[in-house]
């Protein structure tokens, strides 16, 4: 052990630490070397036209043509940017064979049709029709095809049925009413 300004050096220690030293510098050094890397790739990306393919992608959906679905996308969203209102979305799931429309992939892509023919598929989507039995009523209608009575005002503003004296509506067994979904 030698003295260095009055104090002791164990040199094996200082070795020890001029090693770990270097070797954090070495790793720094590669980290700023990468950084620039990949900033000077996205600038070269951007110089050759890879710019359009990126802006393409992130565009907002317009009605008659593809989108790719981005990050916090639903369709109802899609619907909104593309349509106007938000009624369409379910046009859009059946239009892209989307099975469960609360799952969509960022990235996939989704055709949207002209408006006049997602206002048509959203239609044939939309309503289904119910042929009423003997001793039904919209509330156990709705109970069967809701899973909820309470619903049961959705049918009866959908098929404008006639009232009976104390204000319930009237529904006659085999007649066809109109389900919207």
């Amino acid at each position: 052990m030698k003295k260095f300004l009055g104090r002791k050096i164990d040199w094996q220690e200082s070795y020890t630490s001029l090693i770990l030293g270097a070797i954090i510098v070495v790793i720094l050094g590669l980290l700023v070397a990468n950084f620039f890397s990949k900033r000077n790739q996205l600038q070269q990306q951007i110089g050759t036209g890879e710019q359009t393919q990126m802006t393409q992608a992130n565009a907002s959906p317009s009605a008659g043509s593809d989108y790719t679905i981005a990050e916090n996308d639903s369709l109802s969203k899609i619907s909104e940017a593309a349509y106007g209102t938000q009624d369409y979305w379910m046009g859009i799931a059946s239009i892209n064979n989307i099975a469960n429309p609360n799952i969509i992939n960022t990235g996939d892509k989704l055709k949207l049709p002209l408006k006049e023919e997602i206002e048509r598929k959203t239609a044939m989507t939309v309503q289904t029709t119910y042929n009423v039995s003997a001793g039904e009523t919209y509330f156990t209608i709705a109970e069967k095809v809701y899973g909820d009575g309470s619903k049961w005002t959705i049918l009866d503003k959908a098929n404008g049925a006639l009232r009976l004296p104390n204000g319930n509506p009237l529904v006659y067994a085999g007649s066809t009413i109109t389900v919207p979904r």
